[in-house]
């Protein structure tokens, strides 16, 4: 016997603090609708009135053959009058020289031993948060630790814990002093990241050209904090709570193509027509008039987005709310055994209530109601309309670029929400740069993905080394000696004692005073341990 289980009813479900009620109808002030919804009494020969020609071109732009991994990040990172890591570079060291001047550091502070940041540090450090994101440990200075079965030495050697913690400390993408300050008129909470989303939106467009079916979903950047932008979705796998964006994405590769951060209701001017409607709009409007097919949930679907959609040249599916503003009064109500399909039309708009462990709601100005069999994702064959495996095959798009970007996100703690939208964003990146390598032409064999990540994350980091390799405390006037010259461990002359270079920084050794030493660097050592590791570091020198 058939199985008659489609997907739909595993990815419909949405739900969040901010709901979008705005065209919810109520039952107490329920009005006439303008335009009459007609029954389809055959609904196996019904179709609408598509024009299904696609004639844009598709896929990566820009891109060389000799392109390396890191010159495909490197080109969403830069555009022709703009670079987003000069940008940084500025902003860092502008705020840090604020910090300079406003704070009262004491004698051992940190901050005392700051130095402007360059561009190729900033790079290296860049490196180092996307290989955070292929390493994952439970804190920053985890990665700088010298012993264990975890030690990751690399780190070590490219950037001090420190300096890595400094430039953490004063990373900046904005100019304070130019934002306009909290509770005052035309405040904006992200106002510190604000440059980096549309520099983002700029080269995201820029590198790819959409294909036909696109998809506009939510996700969630992952965060646990205080803020006032932090909102819950519960059937997001990856993080539920956090910022959340709005995504246009491609639906079959997963390529993130435009960003809006939602600021809350707060933040954000009410739109007649909902939150949901407003963002469709913004994110859908530079592809009017192209016959892109975009794919919603039921948090964006109406009858007035389906259409105002459809009178610019878009069309559209999703999933509806049965109580929203405009659908057919009978599909609030209805009790219908399990298989059942109704359909009704108005003009170029199919609204279909598709019973199967519960009833779903449709709006389509592109589908039809159509009987098709066909294999799920579960191997089994199912029978559902038309219009319901179109919405299986073409709602995954932002979800899957989730998958990738959670395989590689860095996920150490902050306290600063536009912080973690930065290394998200940059981890995105990541993502549509290699989507853009994995369709473009090459004649060598392609990387997976976590080679291809593993190369942006050399490529960036380069032959930068600010990293100290000298392990123990030892004064920076002791002659290193030549790797080939032989150290022997002797008697200091004429009965004098000497501290050992190596533990006498300890406490507990810090009084003492030892009798051997090394002869030819001239320095004293304790016989085994300290000899023998202060040699093997000297010589690595």
């Amino acid at each position: 016997m058939e199985d008659s289980d489609g997907d739909i009813t595993d990815i419909v479900t949405s739900g969040d603090e901010d709901s979008d009620d705005a065209d919810v109808e109520m039952p107490d002030n329920a009005a006439r609708q303008p335009n009459p919804w007609f029954s389809v009494v055959d609904k196996e020969t019904f179709e609408l009135d598509v024009n299904r020609d696609f004639e844009e071109r598709i896929g990566p732009c820009g891109f060389e053959a000799n392109f390396s991994p890191v010159d495909y990040f490197d080109k969403f990172l830069k555009t022709e009058d703009d670079d987003l890591i000069d940008r940084i570079v500025d902003e860092t060291n502008r705020y840090a020289n604020q910090c300079q001047t406003t704070e009262n550091p004491t004698r051992h502070a940190r901050s005392n031993e700051w130095s402007p940041v360059s561009y190729a540090e900033m790079r290296a450090f860049i490196g180092l948060v996307l290989a955070m994101g292929i390493v994952k440990k439970s804190s920053i200075e985890s990665y700088w630790e010298a012993s264990g079965i975890s030690e990751t030495p690399n780190f070590r050697d490219v950037m001090s814990r420190n300096r890595f913690q400094a430039i953490l400390r004063y990373l900046h993408c904005s100019n304070n002093t130019t934002a306009v300050p909290r509770g005052q008129p035309g405040y904006d909470p992200l106002h510190k990241i604000n440059p980096v989303v549309e520099f983002f939106n700029e080269v995201f467009e820029l590198n790819y050209r959409l294909s036909q079916n696109i998809v506009v979903d939510e996700r969630i950047v992952g965060f646990k904090g205080r803020h006032v932008l932090k909102q819950y979705i519960s059937n997001k796998k990856a993080h539920r709570w956090g910022a959340k964006l709005f995504v246009l994405a491609e639906s079959r590769t997963g390529y993130t193509h435009q960003i809006n951060v939602y600021k809350g209701k707060r933040n954000t001017e009410r739109h007649p027509n909902g939150q949901g409607y407003k963002s469709v709009m913004d994110l859908v409007r530079p592809h009017f008039g192209k016959n892109h097919h975009v794919t919603m949930d039921n948090w964006f679907s109406s009858p007035k987005l389906m259409n105002d959609l459809r009178n610019r040249g878009t069309y559209a599916t999703g999933t509806v709310i049965a109580r929203r503003k405009g659908l057919p009064a009978s599909f609030k109500t209805a009790r219908l055994p399990k298989g059942s399909v109704v359909v009704k039309s108005q003009r170029d708009l199919l609204a279909i209530l598709y019973v199967d462990r519960r009833n779903v709601t449709f709006l389509t100005t592109s589908e039809n109601a159509r009987t098709v069999r066909k294999v799920n994702s579960k191997g089994r064959v199912v029978s559902a309309p038309s219009v319901v495996h179109k919405y299986n095959q073409t709602m995954g798009g932002v979800d899957l670029g989730d998958q990738l970007l959670l395989k590689f996100e860095p996920q150490f703690k902050g306290v600063k929400l536009w912080r973690k939208i930065l290394f998200n964003l940059l981890t995105t990146a990541t993502v549509n740069a290699y989507i853009c390598y994995r369709n473009c032409f090459l004649v060598q064999r392609k990387l997976d993905h976590v080679k291809f990540q593993n190369a942006v994350v050399r490529g960036l980091i380069g032959d930068f080394r600010g990293g100290n390799r000298r392990r123990g405390r030892r004064p920076d006037n002791i002659p290193i000696a030549n790797a080939i010259r032989m150290h022997f461990l002797d008697v200091i002359p004429d009965g004098k004692r000497r501290k050992c270079v190596k533990c006498s920084g300890y406490n507990k050794y810090r009084k003492s005073r030892i009798s051997t030493w090394c002869s030819v660097c001239g320095v004293g050592l304790c016989v085994g341990r300290c000899f023998r590791e202060f040699h093997s570091y000297g010589q690595e020198e």
